[in-house]
């Protein structure tokens, strides 16, 4: 300004004196039109990410996913920003036709399971699979070597699936939650506790083989699910929720791990 102080400047300019005003620089206004556009960016980029974080999920299972307050449902609550397809079912089994009902047989009715999920999704990230416990009832029980047998092919025709081979979703495999102790059980499960066991194990060694992750609830409630049954078979709303909570945890970890967030 030429050594004039700022009173004087303010006085040649018809302004007040007593009014203060700040003058920037070309320089600086173009700094701060650099910050601004810098602001702008990051926060493009991180609705971008939060957007692109958004898993689409499919669940696959019986009546403990069916229920309203089930697993699934409560998996929801949690990932709030996921969506999830459920086509969990009471009575599904891996590949048997339970009471008779074609529909309760996984591998009959996976195909348009996948098409119901890409249809609501359009597209898909993960797919949990929780099977076993109706497979466990007494009436199959001559037929337990056939239950992981079963599951083998359960996911070789999910990855024979076009929804399947466009997205390449995890698969994550989640073992069936343990059966109560004798004495909580109707007669058609009896027996059930060591048929449950054994597919634990033998499901593991399926989703190491198929490349999928195993999900081992069995071993993570087994200890306490006495107190989180109501009938040595179905969880209440609390057991429902910390399998929720494991299921949660393995997702995010592999997801993760595979580049993807969710969960947010």
């Amino acid at each position: 300004m030429n050594g004039l102080n700022l009173k004087q400047f303010h006085e040649n300019q018809g302004l007040p004196a007593n009014v203060y005003y700040f003058y920037l620089s070309e320089s600086t206004l173009l700094s701060m039109k650099k910050v601004f556009t810098v602001c702008i960016l990051v926060f493009w980029g991180a609705f971008t990410i939060a957007q692109n974080s958004q898993l689409k999920i499919l669940a696959i299972g019986d009546s403990n996913g069916e229920f309203d307050f089930g697993w699934v449902a409560q998996l929801q609550k949690i990932r709030l920003s996921d969506r999830i397809v459920n086509t969990a079912i009471s009575g599904n089994t891996t590949g048997f036709d339970n009471l008779n009902r074609k529909e309760l047989n996984t591998l009959r009715n996976v195909n348009s399971y996948l098409n119901k999920g890409d249809t609501e999704l359009a597209g898909m990230d993960v797919i949990l699979i929780m099977l076993g416990t109706n497979d466990c009832k007494a009436i199959f029980a001559d037929s337990l070597k056939q239950v992981p047998l079963n599951m083998e092919r359960l996911i070789l025709k999910i990855k024979q699936h076009g929804v399947y081979r466009q997205y390449q979703p995890q698969i994550f495999i989640v073992s069936p939650p343990p059966f109560g102790p004798p004495e909580m059980l109707i007669a058609k499960y009896k027996g059930g506790a060591k048929r449950i066991k054994y597919l634990q194990k033998k499901f593991k060694k399926t989703a190491r083989k198929e490349n999928c992750i195993f999900i081992d609830i069995y071993s993570e409630i087994k200890d306490t699910f006495k107190n989180i049954t109501s009938d040595g078979i179905h969880l209440t709303p609390e057991g429902q929720r910390q399998i929720a909570e494991i299921i949660n945890l393995k997702v995010d970890k592999q997801m993760q791990k595979n580049g993807l967030f969710g969960g947010f």
